[in-house]
């Protein structure tokens, strides 16, 4: 008879020849189906036809427009004229009009130049440089549907670097962070066309004949020529905007709400634009559908969008057998990897609080669409479809009661409970002035920015408080400069107040249009989770809380004194220290202790992203601290990612933060990938009434962090 032990080694063995055989089976299909595919495209216009251009969109706000008025903000005209000029500011670019043929600022001096440009002509005779063969006379039947006049947006620019990729590159050739100074992410964040929701809002207000509005039948062919401006020049699978899943979902997310809205407000779009347009949304999705950014381990918020994008495409075109497979596989993909991102206390697993806020709203977004499905897309749920994808097991989606209503959801219990803790989480950790610690990477990333958050200054006051903006030169001084607030995550929490019956978190969230726009699209469906039965965790003091932890710290930091370093911060006026209110997150890694006066957040915990650490940042044990309106110590954030690995690694190095430094080592390897961090082993000893105790070994050895708050002082021990 074989020993246990040895069946089970043969066993694992076994398992492991099998994954690496599977791995090589998947990686060789993939090529072999890249390249047919490039073939085809290369001999072939990848455009393709659908038959849902002879139907109407499956439109849910439009259906609930009576209920549905906008508020008008005092940047909107100003920032809707951005828009309409190609006037754009994206990571860090400054409002900057983006055309072919452009001047650029240049990122931190490093300047591209494009030799030859092209001159846009009404036939569209100057896309013959700039198509590939295949679908040049495709492009140009589409160009031609634009009404001019009108100057076409350079999608393919780096428009800060001046770096430019070629349209005539099929999208997996694609390359980036080959160059230094060079940004992909900006391409590919203006490609998400977030902005045309809110030219649908502007819209909204043009029929009210408001003052500095235009005429409204201006902001329908600017959306027109915008969308056919895009599909013109960027034919399916060609160019740097479809090399990214993630950004593909994102566009057209936003292309279906700025239709829905403009929709619901009365717009009516040439017959024309629409086939085209319904054809684009099908292209969308069976681009999403093939090309996942899907990992056995290491999949995050880009899969979380794809699902998410997938998942919009199916729900707003007709039902057929692929669609539904479509809504099918996005919705059981849903669920699981809300399961997977977010841990039980809510906060997302990528250890970054930016992160956190981004993959929230795919998720509240998905939830009310999921919710307000019509008949026919609910019945098309409860049907057992083929099985659309290997990453999703073949199985009938269950429908469960909604909590305390008679009616049924796709959604178990749990879930409802994860989403109102991904809120809660936001709120918790949020600072007396609204803005979120930088808890890890933040590259401003946003599903959809109908109710943007602006803070307004003058050009010569965001020139001299914003190094990138030094040499900004496109508006006059005097000039508004309206800075969108990245900062502050209060519309997550409004567009969950749309979905739920939940008091606890209407003062926090006050958007009231984001509530009413979320919804319009769950189609009026509200959850009532007030009395739900499920357990649900709260946040509060850790189970390392008690006199004896504090005693035993004590005790263990003893031994250290000798090494033992001081920082003091007084404060002029009490805190009352007694008043404070103490919210532990350990899945996540983040330690609050805040009042109206008073805020500390302490990192300490795990690196994220199941180990890889890909937005986490060598900021165990570091602190923010705001006292009595003002930030004393705050993360300086992210800056940039592939463009400067040097700047990349600065931000994220230790001494960036506020957080115990041994000489100048680094307590994680920041050369090991720009996204990618060893796990230094923190852990919280101590977290209470009392203050803070952690410690780590990213250095090789333990060092340690106390931390007492009273009330005029926080002091802050640091021992190794």
């Amino acid at each position: 008879m074989s020993h246990p032990s040895h069946n089970s080694e043969l066993h694992k063995k076994s398992i492991s020849i099998h994954n690496f055989w599977e791995k090589v089976y998947t990686k060789l299909l993939r090529i072999c189906k890249n390249t047919i595919l490039q073939i085809h495209d290369w001999l072939f216009h990848s455009y393709q036809f659908s038959e849902f251009y002879t139907n109407e969109l499956n439109l849910t706000i439009a259906s609930r427009s009576e209920n549905f008025i906008f508020k008008n903000d005092t940047w909107l005209v100003e920032v809707s004229n951005h828009f309409m000029s190609h006037r754009f500011d994206l990571l860090g670019s400054g409002w900057t009009k983006v055309y072919f043929g452009m001047k650029f600022r240049g990122l931190e001096e490093i300047h591209y130049s494009t030799a030859n440009h092209p001159s846009p002509d009404v036939l569209g005779n100057w896309l013959k440089g700039l198509i590939n063969r295949s679908n040049l006379a495709k492009s140009q039947s589409i160009w031609n549907l634009i009404e001019q006049p009108y100057t076409p947006i350079d999608w393919q620019i780096d428009f800060k670097s001046g770096y430019r990729w070629n349209e005539k590159t099929w999208f997996t050739n694609i390359q980036f962070g080959h160059k230094t100074g060079v940004d992909i992410k900006v391409p590919w964040e203006l490609a998400r066309m977030q902005h045309l929701p809110l030219l649908a809002k502007a819209y909204s207000f043009a029929q009210k004949q408001l003052n500095g509005f235009s005429d409204p039948e201006v902001y329908i062919k600017e959306l027109q020529n915008q969308i056919l401006d895009f599909i013109a020049t960027n034919p399916p699978r060609w160019g740097v905007n479809w090399a990214s899943t993630m950004d593909v979902s994102i566009r057209i997310i936003n292309w279906l709400l700025a239709y829905d809205l403009f929709t619901a407000f009365g717009a009516k779009f040439d017959d024309s634009f629409s086939k085209i347009f319904f054809n684009s949304v099908y292209e969308h999705g069976n681009h999403i559908s093939n090309h996942l950014e899907w990992h056995p381990k290491y999949r995050n918020n880009h899969y979380l969008s794809n699902i998410v994008g997938l998942l919009f495409v199916a729900a707003y075109l007709p039902s057929t057998k692929k669609t539904n497979s479509w809504l099918i596989f996005s919705t059981k993909e849903l669920i699981n990897e809300i399961k997977l991102q977010f841990h039980e206390d809510g906060s997302n697993f990528e250890a970054s609080t930016c992160y956190h806020r981004l993959s929230s709203e795919f998720a509240i977004y998905a939830t009310a669409l999921i919710l307000g499905l019509s008949a026919e897309k609910r019945q098309a749920l409860r049907n057992n479809g083929s099985k659309f994808s290997r990453y999703s097991e073949k199985s009938k989606i269950m429908f469960h009661p909604l909590p305390n209503s008679n009616d049924e959801s796709p959604f178990p219990d749990w879930y409802f409970d994860r989403l109102e803790k991904m809120v809660e989480f936001t709120q918790k950790i949020t600072k007396p002035d609204g803005h979120i610690p930088q808890i890890g990477d933040n590259d401003s990333g946003r599903l959809v920015k109908l109710f943007p958050i602006y803070r307004k200054m003058e050009v010569k006051t965001a020139k001299e408080n914003y190094l990138n903006l030094s040499t900004f030169s496109e508006l006059q001084d005097q000039d508004n400069y309206w800075m969108e607030d990245f900062l502050d995550h209060s519309n997550m929490v409004s567009a969950f107040c749309g979905l739920f019956i939940h008091s606890d978190y209407d003062n926090f969230g006050v958007n009231d249009e984001e509530k009413l726009f979320i919804r319009a699209l769950s189609r009026g469906t509200k959850v009532n989770i007030t009395n739900s039965s499920s357990v649900i965790i709260k946040p509060g003091i850790t189970d390392k809380s008690s006199s004896e932890d504090w005693q035993n710290c004590d005790l263990l930091l003893s031994r250290y004194s000798p090494s033992e370093i001081i920082t003091n911060i007084h404060f002029d006026n009490s805190i009352n220290s007694d008043s404070l209110d103490y919210f532990s997150y350990s899945d996540f890694g983040l330690f609050i202790c805040k009042s109206k006066e008073f805020y500390l957040s302490i990192r300490c915990g795990s690196v994220g992203q199941r180990g890889n650490g890909g937005h986490a940042h060598n900021d165990q044990l570091s602190i923010e601290l705001f006292v009595n309106g003002k930030n004393i110590i705050a993360d300086p954030g992210s800056y940039l990612y592939s463009p400067l690995v040097n700047r990349r690694n600065e931000y994220r190095s230790v001494f960036s933060h506020f957080a115990p430094h041994i000489m100048s080592k680094e307590p994680s390897d920041l050369t090991k990938g720009i996204f990618s961090l060893n796990d230094p082993k923190a852990e919280v000893l101590y977290f209470g009434k009392k203050g803070f105790v952690g410690c780590h070994e990213g250095y090789g050895f333990k060092v340690y962090r106390r931390i007492t708050i009273t009330d005029f002082d926080i002091i802050i021990s640091d021992y190794s």
